[in-house]
């Protein structure tokens, strides 16, 4: 996983029956699939929002409060992810016209020109998740450090102009949405992650089992993002968006809110 936080898995209301899936499904029971346990740990944890330290130790922890991540911060879940959205959408639209020296322009990070690569997603990953603090605060910062990556492709000591050339050349190629759509798969498998790790690795006989789980729950996060993803593009909702404006933040809500919908109607009844 990304981050390398793991929580205690909570205990009490919807964590119960969670762990009790986990369990079965590590077990080999077929009444259980991945999809159920995503989506039980979306809706255990109150949605796409992360509750405070004070409220993970028990089933308060499911009640979906929106109103601060871990440590008290300062933009909720939901808002958070929307908020991240539309502002990755903003920085992918200014470089895919004009560069990634446009794109630093547009965040304020000059002084980054020409620094190293790892150092410039870094602090762009910094930038973008600004305004909410602990736990909730590392999965945003990591998931779009994460996307960053895997959009640019880029290994090792890569410089500056490296990076600004992948990543122009991936936006012209996939669009904007394109790099959303990784920030929202690894944002969603970190965040389901962080919660089960712990009680999947209790109960697993083997790292391959709490492995095989892993990639599983991997898998099925990618697809569940691509398919939102493509169901926005072709009712069009990509379409001359302005993401500099209004429109922009208001979409980066509506696919947050969407995705949440979608995933926690995953969960067994």
């Amino acid at each position: 996983m990304g981050t390398s936080t793991s929580l205690p898995t909570p205990s009490g209301g919807g964590w119960t029956k969670l762990k009790n899936d986990i369990t079965d499904y590590l077990s080999g029971s077929t009444n259980v699939t991945y999809d159920q346990i995503i989506g039980g740990t979306i809706v255990a944890a109150g949605g796409l929002d992360l509750p405070s330290p004070s409220r993970l130790g028990s089933g308060s922890a499911g009640s979906g409060a929106s109103g601060g991540g871990a440590g008290g911060g300062r933009v909720g879940g939901r808002a958070s992810v929307g908020r991240a959205v539309s502002q990755l959408g903003c920085f992918a639209a200014a470089v895919r016209d004009g560069g990634l020296d446009a794109g630093l322009r547009l965040l304020g990070l000059d002084e980054l020109r020409n620094r190293p690569a790892a150092e410039v997603i870094a602090r762009i990953s910094e930038h973008l998740a600004d305004g909410v603090e602990g736990l909730q605060e590392e999965l945003l910062r990591t998931a779009l450090q994460e996307a960053i990556l895997e959009t640019a492709a880029i290994e090792g000591e890569s410089g500056y102009h490296n990076l600004s050339g992948a990543l122009q050349s991936f936006l012209s190629r996939e669009g904007v949405e394109g790099l959303i759509e990784s920030f929202l798969t690894h944002y969603v498998l970190d965040r389901v992650w962080a919660f089960i790790q712990n009680h999947v690795e209790r109960r697993s006989d083997s790292v391959s089992s709490a492995s095989a789980l892993e990639s599983a729950v991997e898998n099925s996060c990618r697809g569940h993002v691509r398919e939102l993803m493509d169901d926005m593009k072709r009712a069009g909702r990509f379409d001359r968006l302005d993401w500099f404006g209004t429109d922009g933040q208001r979409f980066g809500q509506d696919i947050s809110v969407t995705l949440e919908s979608r995933l926690s109607a995953l969960a067994r009844e």
